[in-house]
């Protein structure tokens, strides 16, 4: 099924977006360094809360955006600072200059004590345990690892750069409770991802899934087999949206303590190309 939008929304988005490019204000191009002092990580941390927290979780562990643990180790602090101030283009990620550069450089001497903390998340497990897991709990069905694997789940090529081990273990135990917003989407706002959906069309036939995209009209939903369901509102009994179920099963019951540490210690480890 095909949504088509209105030709003018699409023309006002496109004026908005080249208005606001045209008056965008220069940066200071000044490189930021972290600044490590006591003073200077407290104030870090402050600004952190405030400005950052809410995407990327209150210990930098990811949440709507990615893992920001160990970022400017990875990274170096220049780039953080410059991502900080100036954004990344065609994501979620906006530009943050009202912070000068000196705040920056708290902000980034805050992570830089995150680093720390992530390291010794991920050492609790081991790796290669942890494959064995996710090999013989059957994840591969649903997710795909640098090609192989199904499609009904998100893909975890790169997960361990884009969320920190806290994040991973409560999706493990309680799938379904912390969802990422989808980044952009000017015309409707921003929705949350892989939000369970219940549907029953006019006929009685129900169909469970996680939502793909949706409008005043429509919805798109996927289910656990990976299947792709589409339909028109007005011709079903009932859309139920259900924060905090999944299509994925929670290990809260099923791995021991040192399996769960074993898997957040292997997913974390998947960073992608390096």
């Amino acid at each position: 099924m095909k949504v088509i939008r209105p030709l003018c929304v699409a023309a006002l988005a496109f004026f908005v977006l080249a208005s606001a490019a045209k008056a965008q204000i220069p940066r200071d191009p000044t490189p930021v360094v972290a600044k490590t002092s006591p003073e200077d990580v407290a104030m870090g941390k402050k600004l952190y809360e405030a400005t950052c927290s809410k995407c990327h979780g209150i210990d930098g562990g990811g949440s709507d955006g990615p893992s920001l643990q160990g970022s400017p180790e990875r990274l170096g602090d220049a780039e953080v600072g410059a991502i900080i101030r100036g954004g990344i283009p065609g994501t979620g990620m906006t530009a943050f200059g009202s912070l000068n550069v000196e705040e920056t450089g708290q902000v980034v001497g805050y992570l830089r004590t995150l680093g720390r903390t992530a390291d010794a998340e991920i050492a609790k497990g081991d790796i290669g345990q942890g494959k064995s897991v996710y090999e013989t709990r059957g994840c591969a069905g649903c997710h795909i690892i640098r090609g192989e694997g199904g499609g009904a789940g998100p893909e975890l090529t790169r997960v361990g750069a884009m969320r920190g081990p806290t994040y991973l273990r409560a999706a493990l135990l309680a799938p379904g409770t912390i969802l990422p917003q989808e980044a952009g989407a000017m015309e409707r706002g921003r929705f949350t991802q892989f939000l369970f959906v219940h549907v029953v069309t006019k006929d009685g036939h129900s169909v469970d899934g996680t939502r793909v995209s949706e409008n005043s009209f429509a919805i798109v939903i996927k289910d656990a087999a990976g299947r792709f369901h589409a339909f028109k509102k007005r011709d079903v009994q009932k859309v139920e949206k259900i924060p905090g179920k999944s299509v994925m099963p929670s290990f809260k019951d099923t791995l021991s303590a040192s399996q769960l540490d074993d898997l957040v210690a292997y997913l974390a480890s998947l960073k992608g190309a390096q």
